[in-house]
């Protein structure tokens, strides 16, 4: 049985500080996340986030650095998330720094 095939911004969030909005993957659809990309430029002390699965609690992706260091990290791959399955970003930073997180690829929808 064929799939239809879409391209998908899931998730892309600008200053994150703490969590970002969760992606449910709905009946009858697989989600495969494609690219991750993290971006920094700390005032006050390091960063990290984290790209995890709610459902089962795995990191699938971290990125980070140090405080005054402006980086970015990226990911190209496949992350699959089945039907049921929760993803978010995450971000460890100071109250007044924040992270560019970015999450996009595919949504395969069965017909």
């Amino acid at each position: 049985m064929a799939r239809l095939l879409y391209s998908v911004r899931f998730i892309a969030v600008q200053g994150l500080n703490g969590d970002s909005y969760d992606v449910t993957v709905p009946v009858g659809h697989v989600y495969v996340v494609k690219q991750l990309t993290a971006y920094s430029n700390p005032t006050l002390g390091p960063w990290a986030a984290n790209f995890h699965c709610v459902t089962t609690g795995e990191t699938r992706f971290s990125a980070g650095g140090p405080d005054g260091a402006r980086e970015w990290e990226g990911f190209y791959g496949a992350l699959v998330f089945e039907e049921g399955e929760t993803f978010r970003w995450t971000s460890y930073v100071t109250p007044t720094d924040g992270v560019d997180v970015y999450a996009g690829g595919y949504d395969l929808l069965s017909p």
